[in-house]
């Protein structure tokens, strides 16, 4: 007997990239896509309203606060809290899950939405919130970060330092990709330390937030090598308010990385080139956290995040195309 064919009848669902992410933190609880980090110095609420979004709060202060957790990892309390060591270092961030982590290397799109309160000061050291970095790394740092040193939202990345005639104790490069003033006011790299870049070397800074008469890069390379930070528009000051991020990034130390950066709506940068470590072993996965993350400090920080996309394309995080302006 003949059989039927019947597979113009079936209804293939839309595929979905296994980047994918969507969380708006209504629920009372941090859901499977995230790992708390506990520590005695902070505490996280979720659910929390605010200015019409649910949001994840997260609040960095002296405060001991103790509670188990799911997954370990080292500067994390878990459930066998007789073997935490204080880092030195005060923390109150929300990682991705583990079982969500992406090869280094994904073509991968963020979007956020995040909130900073207004305690941090032009004397203020080392803060950065929101950070991406790769598991088992040949460094400690962060392949790509938000910092806020001295009240100034700058992105950098950390790459190897080749420049010719460096010392031994500087083996690392931050390169500045994105900032609330020109990047050709300042290097383009400089020597690996939690400080900000050298002073200006007086050259105009921009006048607008958004650049219309072409990039900007920097005057002075610096210790950058094999990257190339173009400027677009200048980040908005983050302090008190809402700003949504929009992040397309490839990182990867092989010299084909790309980071395209956008703040409310604009475009502030694009980035190509050497981003990270090399390392004898393979490289492995990359992972993204958000909240405070400093040298102690005499104050509480509270940060919020609410709006969290992830995906492999473009429109699985801004669908309408309003977010990301070319």
């Amino acid at each position: 007997m003949p059989i039927a064919v019947i597979s113009s009848c079936i209804t293939v669902a839309p595929e979905i990239s296994t980047a994918a992410i969507k969380d708006d933190f209504s629920s009372k609880s941090p859901g499977k896509y995230w790992f708390v980090c506990k520590r005695p110095e902070n505490q996280f609420s979720f659910g929390d309203k605010s200015e019409g979004r649910t949001a994840m709060t997260s609040v960095v202060s002296p405060l001991p606060k103790i509670e188990a957790l799911h997954e370990k990892h080292t500067g994390c309390i878990d459930e066998d809290t007789k073997d935490y060591k204080a880092d030195g270092d005060e923390r109150s961030e929300l990682w991705e899950a583990s079982d969500t982590w992406m090869k280094l290397g994904s073509d991968v799109w963020y979007r956020f939405d995040m909130f900073i309160d207004k305690s941090i000061t032009p004397t203020t050291g080392r803060f950065v919130i929101g950070q991406w970095k790769e598991e088992g790394s040949a460094r400690n740092s962060p392949l790509l970060a938000q910092r806020f040193n001295g009240g100034n939202f700058s992105v950098t990345v950390e790459q190897d330092n080749l420049a010719p005639g460096h010392s031994d104790d500087d083996n690392l490069c931050r390169v500045l990709v994105a900032d609330q003033d020109s990047i050709a006011s300042k290097p383009a790299g400089w020597a690996h330390g939690d400080k900000e870049p050298p002073p200006p070397k007086n050259v105009a800074t921009l006048m607008s937030h958004a650049v219309t008469d072409g990039p900007v890069v920097a005057v002075d390379k610096g210790c950058a090598v094999g990257i190339v930070p173009e400027q677009y528009g200048r980040l908005p000051d983050p302090f008190g308010k809402w700003t949504t991020m929009v992040y397309h990034l490839r990182l990867t130390a092989e010299g084909s990385a790309l980071i395209e950066v956008w703040a409310d709506g604009i475009l502030i940068g694009k980035t190509r080139g050497r981003i990270g470590f090399k390392k004898d072993t393979p490289h492995l996965r990359q992972y993204f956290k958000f909240g405070s993350y400093r040298d102690p400090a005499a104050f509480d920080t509270t940060t919020k995040l609410s709006n969290f996309y992830r995906g492999s394309e473009r429109s699985e995080v801004d669908p309408d195309g309003e977010l990301t302006p070319d």
